[in-house]
């Protein structure tokens, strides 16, 4: 397709708009292609009290974009033949054996559980279809929560300490597959996630600001946690970034919990888009890249969500009104979106609203972000469609 300049310059001016008009403290963008990064750019301020021009290092926490870091190294122990994405993951993490599937609760507000007919598979881990969850967007994980007898997002490793919503590869629901993900990738290959990354993504990739380990020489370049109560924009009381000293986290999340910088994630895009090479490093074969934007869940389908707990989300449709379906990393567009992205492309996002999208047709990506709950937030998500419809030419 080709983005021309005066494309780039209605995209940059769209995140001036929605920071000017109040409807974000901070909105940044990044384009790019094949060749490599061809805008970055970043309107607002990186504190609350709007004293601090934001800057395009900006450094800001990408939750569940995470996940596509993890998928990759995943597919890189498949690469290796050190993982078979069909075989029941128990046959590498046994304590995934005997899982049970909460079928609901009694009259008296016990839970009922079933036994699992079996583990899931580490590409049924990938796709969403293994039957963890998520308590943000599952009324039944919420109670169990609330009972006591089980942790939910931002409790760690405890969180994984979580029984099925459904058997295995019967249906699609967002959760927490990829975590899991992260642990048997960290069985397998013996190395801690972070280690992982850094050896074998990050580093070959030059990901310099990106890291589960914010360390204290970068925390000024790092982007405050807003919330939005009754419309207003006010800083969050949870959530903020802090100094973590290298090696002290017990537990890193494959599903969330990287820091980056829009340069960073935006060169493992280019890589996307390039086969899987960067200048003389591969990161991924072709083909393995190709499978990536293949439908993985078949039939089953990606619907909206209703969201359990309205300070992290709204109600989820992040196939934006149009079919979804699942690949590998990723959410696929089969028919593409009203707001430009071709048939094929594939997106995601993280909690604190920042969203990606690679489209391969149109040779393109693109990454939008600000620092705000609750996700899917509605001025943010306005203005990640104006920022598409504006690089697409829609509307012009």
């Amino acid at each position: 397709m080709g983005v021309d300049e005066i494309r780039l310059a209605a995209a940059q001016a769209v995140l001036h708009t929605a920071v000017d008009r109040g409807d974000l403290n901070v909105a940044m963008g990044l384009v790019g292609d094949s060749s490599g990064i061809l805008m970055t750019h970043a309107s607002g301020h990186s504190d609350a009290s709007a004293n601090e021009p934001v800057e395009p290092d900006a450094i800001f926490a990408i939750a569940s974009m995470t996940k596509l870091v993890t998928t990759i190294a995943a597919l890189q122990l498949v690469e290796d033949a050190k993982l078979d994405l069909d075989v029941p993951v128990d046959a590498y993490l046994p304590q995934l054996a005997g899982l049970s599937v909460l079928e609901g609760f009694d009259g008296g507000g016990a839970p009922i559980f079933v036994d699992a007919h079996r583990a899931p598979t580490a590409r049924e881990l990938i796709t969403h279809t293994s039957g963890f969850v998520y308590s943000i967007w599952n009324e039944d994980a919420l109670i169990l929560e609330s009972k006591g007898l089980s942790s939910g997002v931002g409790s760690g490793a405890k969180m994984l300490d979580a029984p099925l919503a459904f058997q295995p590869g019967t249906a699609w629901e967002y959760g927490i597959g990829i975590d899991w993900l992260g642990v048997l990738i960290e069985k397998i290959s013996g190395k801690r996630l972070e280690p992982y990354f850094q050896d074998h993504i990050l580093g070959p990739l030059g990901m310099t600001d990106t890291t589960f380990e914010l360390q204290q020489g970068k925390i000024n370049r790092a982007l405050v946690m807003m919330m939005r109560v009754n419309g207003e924009l006010v800083e969050s009381s949870a959530m903020q970034p802090e100094a973590t000293d290298p090696g002290s986290m017990e537990f890193y999340g494959g599903g969330g919990g990287l820091f980056s910088t829009l340069k960073d994630y935006g060169v493992l895009l280019t890589v996307l888009l390039n086969d899987g090479r960067h200048g003389d490093t591969t990161l991924l074969r072709k083909e393995t890249v190709d499978s990536m934007f293949e439908n993985h869940i078949g039939v089953l389908e990606i619907t909206p969500v209703d969201a359990q707990m309205a300070p992290l989300s709204n109600n989820l449709d992040m196939g934006f009104g149009s079919l979804a379906k699942w690949g590998l990393g990723f959410l696929l567009h089969p028919q593409g979106t009203e707001n430009g992205r071709s048939p094929g492309s594939a997106s995601w996002a993280g909690l604190f609203n920042s969203y990606f999208w690679i489209d391969r047709e149109n040779d393109l990506f693109g990454v939008f972000a600000t620092q705000v709950l609750p996700f899917m937030d509605t001025e943010s998500v306005a203005a990640l469609t104006a920022f598409e419809r504006a690089l697409y030419g829609i509307g012009d």
